[in-house]
């Protein structure tokens, strides 16, 4: 679940620095950044401040935490030959698992599909049966408008496994669909609009070269729009099977909306372009990678902890306490905890001020999440202090 946390009201904090240096749960005292200085410094821990670098100054989401901690895992992989690293790394890395739940007739399996498409794994897309408990995440379909079954329902999916659930508005490409803010406040859950239809035309290659040569000609010759029987049975010189196809792939709020880009001689890509754009899909992803923030946090701390108990009575057992307490790592494991509790931060704050803010919240009444992503926050933040000495 992402968490939401109110502001800190707490006065100033006593830090242990040391103990933030050195991280928590059994990780070691050595910080190899304080070696960056040095000409002898170690092409990881080289590698690992650069990547500090670009990680805290240029604004860190939800996906950049977890992609820098798994691709320094697997470069460190690689370096030792040891396929149980890389089998943590693609863990770590792995898509968010998406449910796709509804009451028949919304367009369910249209949905998954689309999100498929959009590079998701989609985990069941039938109902919200026991299959669906298995998913990270889920999409709760509806269409038209939320149904008195429908708040219930939700309720169940997300009680799962206390995972978030993002409602979909399909068809939305379609008149008289309700307000994407009516659907959020009757289902009491975010909601976002899409186009299943449109999104598989633009992603899934359903709108092809012989379709928009086919539109090509609709713009020039116009057909009967008013309905798809008329379409599809008028008399016109784009042969018949062609406009059932139309039909399938866009409907003939697509048919419309591409006529004018095909008439003014646009390509096949433009169109799926803006096919692309107007299903919000990538708006749909977005809110599903937001809502999942919680998952890849849990999924880079549940790494590090493996990461732990392989490194015991290992021969490279300094290599891996190294990565995991290089200024990259830190850097991703405090881009992941922000992600998930959704911090800004203060423009102008200073990174020792923001590190007693978070390291107080530690002590406050909050959950379990909170207090996890409060010390990855905090030990980030007093790690780019220290490491830039009080400079920021």
């Amino acid at each position: 679940m992402v968490a939401h946390v109110l502001g800190c009201t707490h006065g100033a904090v006593h830090i242990d620095t040391q103990q933030l240096l050195c991280g928590a749960a059994g990780i070691g005292a050595r910080t190899p950044w304080h070696g960056d200085s040095h000409p002898g410094g170690t092409a990881d821990t080289m590698a690992c401040k650069w990547w500090a670098d670009w990680a805290m100054r240029e604004g860190m989401v939800v996906t950049q935490g977890r992609q820098l901690f798994a691709d320094g895992l697997t470069r460190l992989a690689a370096d030792l030959s040891d396929p149980r690293l890389s089998s943590i790394a693609v863990d770590v890395n792995a898509p968010l698992r998406v449910a796709v739940c509804g009451r028949r007739g919304v367009g369910r399996r249209t949905v998954a599909a689309a999100l498929a498409a959009a590079g998701l794994e989609v985990r069941c897309a039938s109902d919200s049966g026991p299959k669906a408990a298995t998913a990270d995440a889920a999409v709760y379909v509806v269409a038209e408008a939320v149904k008195p079954e429908d708040p219930a329902e939700i309720v169940k999916v997300r009680s799962a496994r206390r995972r978030p659930v993002l409602v979909v508005l399909n068809k939305a490409d379609l008149p008289g669909r309700a307000c994407v803010d009516g659907i959020a406040t009757a289902s009491r859950a975010p909601a976002a609009p899409l186009s299943g239809l449109f999104a598989l035309a633009a992603l899934a290659g359903r709108l092809d070269g012989e379709l928009w040569a086919a539109l090509g000609t609709l713009a020039s010759a116009p057909a009967d729009l008013r309905s798809a029987d008329h379409f599809i049975s008028c008399a016109h010189p784009v042969p018949r099977q062609l406009r059932e196809r139309l039909c399938a792939a866009l409907d003939l709020s697509g048919i419309e909306q591409l006529l004018e880009p095909a008439r003014r001689g646009e390509t096949v890509t433009q169109g799926r372009a803006l096919l692309r754009r107007l299903s919000g899909i990538d708006g749909v992803v977005a809110r599903l990678a937001a809502l999942g923030a919680g998952v890849h946090h849990r999924r880079t701390s549940e790494a590090v902890v493996r990461l732990e108990a392989l490194a015991v009575g290992q021969d490279f057992a300094a290599r891996i306490d190294e990565f995991l307490n290089c200024d990259g790592t830190v850097a991703a494991r405090m881009a992941a905890a922000a992600a998930v509790v959704q911090e800004q931060g203060t423009p102008g704050e200073r990174a020792l001020r923001r590190a007693r803010r978070w390291q107080g919240h530690r002590s406050a009444p909050v959950g379990v999440i909170e207090r996890a992503c409060a010390a990855d926050i905090a030990r980030g933040s007093l790690r780019d202090w220290a490491r830039t000495r009080g400079r920021r």
